[in-house]
């Protein structure tokens, strides 16, 4: 018989009524001995973080942990934020089938013996990374990670005023922490950018360091003026819904990384984003609401559906500040939204200051990964 994952979530007027009420709910079956535990914790225990971990384990006797701080987060069908908050998931995953890593500060830093020892061991072709926000310089070595193995990586960056810890087995700092998984992990991976396409995709035929003078040989800012009448908006540039979308090289999915409109100007048609561009490059203009993120969130959610080979065990959603009550109007809608369509599984997971999906960061997302 195959184990089942676990998981709880909670709030509380403090750390160890947090603690206490994961541990209950998690104690009501019993938990597999072999396991790997995700806990996050909402950034009014990011002090307390240690504190949590130790009666965490303590309790439910469980030795390898991952996790990290956000802005709020999240389990089935529910959502956190502004409260001392946590979400907890077991998964009877055995310790010889994943290597947890702690921070990566450097490209070195992926030349070490124990974990390179550990990729030629698991020939891991997933992963789950936990970053630190003030520490941009060493998120660099995400896409090198990747590379090892051509690992599929997902995760988040900490987000929070009260600082940014992680767990890799330990609180931690800095870099880019998580886990790699064994071949054997089965996993389906979405993720939802919370935009609607508004007219096709173009090319940059001048432009550079992320102003855009024209597309298709025709004024940028006029193009886009165009698009924004047709998607019955003529007078939103100012609005914030509307943004670009850089289209992913070689992906055969239309992937693409949403960067912001910066500015335009109207005398020379130019329009500046937040993002370097180059000539050749392929963009196409978004607009991104709350009916727009419903949508792409269900679409997302359907097309991940089609790809399961099986029945979902567990799940593990990264999301970003940006969405949950600002996007989907009410606290919990958008968890609401995931359990409705694929069912009530244990999750968990959290809010954070940028995504990971694959080998790139990205904001405004959701990435949802499925463990079959």
């Amino acid at each position: 018989m195959t184990a089942e994952f676990h998981a709880a979530h909670a709030s509380g007027e403090n750390w160890a009524a947090v603690a206490t009420e994961l541990a209950d709910q998690l104690q009501t079956q019993p938990l597999p001995q072999q396991a790997l535990a995700f806990l996050y914790v909402s950034e009014a225990l990011a002090a307390d973080l240690g504190s949590i971990l130790t009666f965490l384990r303590s309790r439910l006797s469980l030795e390898h942990w991952v996790g990290t701080v956000g802005i709020g987060v999240c389990g089935s069908g529910r959502a956190y934020f502004g409260v001392p908050a946590a979400s907890v998931m077991v998964a009877p995953i055995d310790p010889n089938d994943f290597h947890i890593f702690e921070p990566l500060k450097t490209d070195n830093d992926l030349d070490a013996p124990e974990l390179q020892r550990a990729i030629d061991r698991l020939q891991p072709i997933f992963g789950l990374v936990h970053g630190d926000p003030g520490a941009p310089d060493s998120l660099a070595t995400l896409s090198e990670l990747a590379r090892l193995g051509s690992t599929y990586l997902v995760g988040g960056i900490a987000s929070g005023e009260r600082g940014a810890p992680q767990i890799a087995d330990k609180v931690v700092e800095g870099g880019l922490s998580g886990v790699l998984f064994a071949d054997k992990t089965i996993v389906q991976v979405g993720i939802s950018q919370a935009c609607t396409p508004v007219g096709p995709v173009h090319r940059v035929t001048e432009g550079r360091d992320g102003i855009i003078a024209t597309l298709d040989d025709r004024p940028a800012l006029e193009v886009f003026k165009s698009e924004m009448e047709a998607d019955g908006n003529e007078n939103s540039i100012a609005s914030g819904r509307y943004h670009v979308a850089l289209m992913v090289p070689g992906s055969d999915t239309g992937d693409f990384v949403v960067r912001n409109l910066m500015g335009v100007d109207p005398h020379n048609n130019l329009m500046a984003i937040s993002g370097d561009v180059q000539v050749g490059d392929t963009i196409r203009f978004v607009r991104r609401d709350g009916v727009a993120a419903e949508q792409d969130l269900r679409r997302m959610l359907a097309d991940l559906q089609k790809r399961l080979p099986g029945k979902p065990r567990g799940a593990l959603y990264c999301s970003c500040v940006a969405r949950g009550p600002h996007l989907f109007g009410t606290e919990s809608r958008e968890m609401m939204i995931i359990r409705d369509e694929i069912g009530d599984l244990p999750l968990t997971g959290f809010y954070g200051s940028g995504e990971v999906c694959n080998d790139r960061f990205y904001s405004y997302t959701g990435v949802l990964t499925l463990f079959i």
